[in-house]
Parts: structure tokens; C-alpha cells; sequence
């Protein structure tokens, strides 16, 4: 596929640069994108300005009114949509639809916000003058997206710019460009204006570093790795763009004495599996206090070796595919490493023999503090576990992180549950449950693990400025 989306178009890229697309789950090539040229990111992002110059005058509910459309032909397309997103990612076919579900909810809750733009009036100390505070789109904005949920956050990206009077360029995932460029057929179907989402598929050293660099762009919105963050907040500088960072986890879990071991059991592996173990909530690092290790240990085992991994079609699939075989080598390394280093290997711990890229549900016990397993975001079906005796000592360890995205606490003492919720330094705590990221929250990390947030009233508020006028009337 050598198509871009430019003003509602789909135009043949001028590129020879191109990638193959391959099925996670059988290795098979099933086409070849073609990546955006730095010309065709150019004309992109001036017909994204001229576009939103118009879309701005437009009163905001009605912005909303053109976005809701999506809803009904997200819902008429959702087998197909799912069928495509699973050949492509390698994820079930039950997560994909969950996924297109999420994003139809995602897009009615935030087009039910267009009537909150509330300015301010402030408080003046001169007579005869009234301050008003009012929020005004910022203008053209650039989204990058990963291929780990390429539906949620592309909604994430254009839903919150569109309604607020913002233009947006997409950046897809080179690994998911596919499905993206199939959610442009129903842009295109829509009443949303030409010009307001643009999608080039190209990486992040080219149309990311581009994007990250142009002086038009008054916003750009990354969702992925640490590394990929921290490129583009440094090439965003030149231009002093707002930057908004949604990057890796590396999520603490603390089970206490006082847990109910079943439903913690039960979460954790729920949370675990998500996609393979590819969700930056996902659980992490397991601290769970000795008094408990034993049982904790053998009901985890008994859970994780109930799992059934293969053929994301197949519903009774518990979890898919690896995204590539990159990415399966490295969870693999780290595993082995860990084991070399001392873990205890409970069950799992290896690569699937089958086409595509598996790998076995694993439980490394009494892992090396120090391991990349452990310190590192391993991206995988892999649950690395330490005991702790006393509960202040394990919060310590879990805000010991440069991470700061998703942590989780099991416990049935409401102190316990309390002292976690003040003391974890994450953008989330869950207590006793799995993640569960809802339209309504605000889903944001602290320290590395990025900056601003998305969803809810705060995450559409991103895509305002503000201007303060002084109004003069004697």
C-alpha cells in the first residue's frame, strides 16, 4: 500500500521507502506501505493549517455534531476493522473488537464535553476594567501513534483536536499503518472537513522528527517508549511547541498479607495478558510479602499454565501474538538473563515453537532486583516477583523507578489501600482490580513516563490556549 491521506485523499506516495507488513501470527507478509516523502509531509501540514483557520469559526458543538457521525461507521465496520487490526498486530479478535468498543465510547463522552468551554472572569483591582479569560484552539497539532492500540489512541489523538477547533497529522506506527489508513476510509466517509486529519505513514526519525520540527505545529501529541519521547521533546524545542508525552510504564504490583489471593491472582494474569503483556499499564513488578509467597506463587502457576496462546481468531485464545520478532528476542533476552542472574524460573521461559512470534505465559521468582526484567518495561507475558516484609519498605521499592505511569495494590485493609493511593508516585493506582483506563479519567504519567494526559475534561483541555483580555470601559 503506497497510499497517503492528505485532505481527504488518498494520494500515492512519491517514496521508495518502503516496509513490509507481517502477521505477527503466522510470519507471512500481507503488504508493503510506503513511507511520506518530507515534501508530502510539508504540503500535509499546510493544508492541515488552512483547514483549521476555517474549522475554528465553527461553534464547537457543532464540531461535535461532524465527530459523533464516526460512531455509527466505526459500528458498521467493526468485523472488518477487527479482522485487518488482527492480521496485522497479532492481537485476539475478542481484545480488537474490546478496542473498536472503547473507541465508539471514547468518542461519545468526549463530544458530550463540546458545551464545557468555560472561560473565566477574573477578579480585577482597577475599577471600570473587566478580565476575561477565554480558551481558544491551538491551532494545527501532529499525533504519533504506536502500534500497541492503534485504534484508542488514533481517537486519542484526532477526537480531542477536532472538536476543540484543531487540525491534526497522524503519524501511525510503521507496524500498524495498515489499519490506520483504514479508519481514513471512514474519515472520508464522514461530514469532519477535508484537511482536518491528515495520515502519513513513515518513522519516527523521518515524518516524527519532521513533524517534531515544524514551526506550524503549535502541538504534538507521542504516545510510545521513553525513547521515542525524549527524541521528540528535544527536536520540539526549536520551535517551543507544546509537547504531550503518554510513554512507557513499568508498573509496581504489591500483594499483602491482607490480600484476597484469588482475585489478585485473577487480576494480575488478566492484566498481564493484555495484548501479550504489550500494554504500558500492564503489571510490571510483583512485590508480594513473604507470609503469602507460597500460596501467591502456586495460584499464579496454576493460572498461568491454564493459558491458551495461538491463533488470535480462535476465541478460545487467551492472548496473541508478539507484535515482531524483534521484540520477541528481546523479551527472551531479558528472561534468560534473569535466570542466569539467579531467578527462579516457575513456569514458561521460552519462545513458542509455532509461526509467528509466542511466547510462553513465565513467572521468574525471587528475580535480581537489578535485572533488566525487573528495572526495565519488558513488554511480555512475564511476571517478575520479589517478597518484601514490611509495607513502607515496599513502597519504596515501587516508586523506585524512573517510571511513573500505572502501579496496583491488592489488599483488603482499607490503610493499607489508603497509604498506597498517597504514597505511589504514579498517575494511577489500581486497588484490587486490573487496568482499566476510562474515557472519563485521566490518564497521565509522572517522571519519565510522560507529560500531560489524555482522556476526560483535562485531556481535551491539551488542545486549548488561553487569552486573557483586559477590557476597558470608563
Amino acid at each position: 500500500m503506497n497510499q497517503l491521506f492528505i485532505n481527504n485523499e488518498f494520494i500515492a506516495s512519491k517514496s521508495t521507502d518502503t516496509m513490509d507488513v507481517i502477521n505477527p501470527a503466522t510470519g507471512e507478509k500481507i503488504d508493503t506501505i510506503t513511507f511520506a516523502t518530507e515534501a508530502e509531509v510539508n504540503d500535509a501540514v499546510e493544508k492541515s493549517k488552512q483547514a483549521q483557520l476555517e474549522w475554528e469559526k465553527t461553534p464547537e458543538p457543532t464540531r461535535a455534531d461532524h465527530v459523533k457521525l464516526l460512531i455509527p461507521l466505526l459500528e458498521q465496520n467493526k468485523d472488518t476493522l477487527a479482522e485487518l487490526y488482527v492480521k496485522e498486530q497479532g492481537k485476539t479478535l475478542a481484545s480488537a473488537k474490546g478496542e473498536i468498543d472503547k473507541a465508539i465510547q471514547f468518542i461519545d463522552y468526549m463530544t458530550g464535553l463540546s458545551m464545557n468551554n468555560k472561560g473565566e472572569v477574573l477578579q480585577n483591582s482597577r475599577e471600570n476594567e473587566t478580565i476575561l479569560l477565554t480558551k481558544k484552539p491551538i491551532g494545527v497539532t501532529a499525533g504519533i501513534v504506536p502500534w500497541n492500540a492503534p485504534i484508542m489512541v488514533l481517537m486519542r489523538k484526532v477526537i480531542p483536536a477536532v472538536i476543540t477547533g484543531c487540525s491534526v497529522v497522524i503519524k501511525p506506527s510503521e507496524a500498524t499503518s495498515l489499519i490506520t489508513l483504514k479508519i481514513a476510509e471512514l474519515l472520508r466517509a464522514s461530514t469532519i472537513p477535508a484537511g482536518l486529519v491528515q495520515i502519513l505513514p513513515g518513522t519516527g526519525e523521518t515524518v516524527g522528527t519532521q513533524l517534531a520540527q515544524h514551526p506550524d505545529i503549535q502541538l504534538i501529541s507521542l504516545t510510545g517508549s521513553m525513547r521515542a519521547g525524549k527524541s521528540v521533546y528535544a527536536e520540539s524545542a526549536s520551535t517551543v511547541k507544546k509537547v504531550n508525552l503518554e510513554l512507557g510504564g513499568n508498573a509496581p504490583v504489591i500483594v499483602t498479607s491482607n490480600a484476597d489471593l484469588d482475585k489478585a491472582v485473577n487480576y494480575i494474569v488478566t492484566a498481564r495478558i493484555n495484548n501479550a503483556g504489550q500494554v504500558c499499564t500492564c503489571p510490571e513488578r510483583i512485590f508480594v510479602h513473604q507470609d503469602i509467597h507460597d500460596t501467591f506463587i502456586d495460584k499464579l502457576k496454576a493460572q498461568m499454565e491454564q493459558l491458551t496462546v495461538g491463533d488470535p481468531f480462535d476465541e478460545s485464545t487467551d492472548y496473541g501474538a508478539i507484535i515482531n520478532q524483534q521484540q520477541l528476542d528481546s523479551i527472551d533476552d531479558k528472561v534468560q538473563n534473569a535466570v542466569k542472574n539467579g531467578a527462579q524460573l516457575i513456569t514458561g521461559g521460552h519462545k513458542i515453537k509455532r509461526s509467528g512470534f509466542f511466547y510462553a505465559p513465565t513467572i521468574l521468582d525471587h528475580i535480581n532486583l537489578e535485572d533488566s526484567a525487573f528495572k526495565e518495561e519488558i513488554f511480555g507475558p512475564v511476571l517478575p516477583i520479589v517478597t518484601y516484609s514490611e509495607f513502607e519498605h515496599a513502597l519504596n521499592q515501587a516508586n523506585d523507578t524512573n517510571a511513573g505511569l500505572s502501579s496496583y495494590i491488592f489488599s483488603e485493609n482499607l490503610k493499607e489501600i489508603m497509604l498506597a493511593t498517597e504514597k505511589l508516585k504514579f498517575g494511577e493506582v489500581y486497588a484490587n482490580c486490573e487496568a482499566e483506563e476510562v474515557v472519563n479519567g485521566f490518564h497521565a504519567g509522572w517522571r519519565e513516563s510522560g507529560l500531560g494526559g489524555a482522556d476526560g475534561i483535562h485531556g481535551l483541555e491539551e488542545y486549548y490556549n488561553t487569552t486573557v483580555s483586559y477590557i476597558r470601559y470608563d
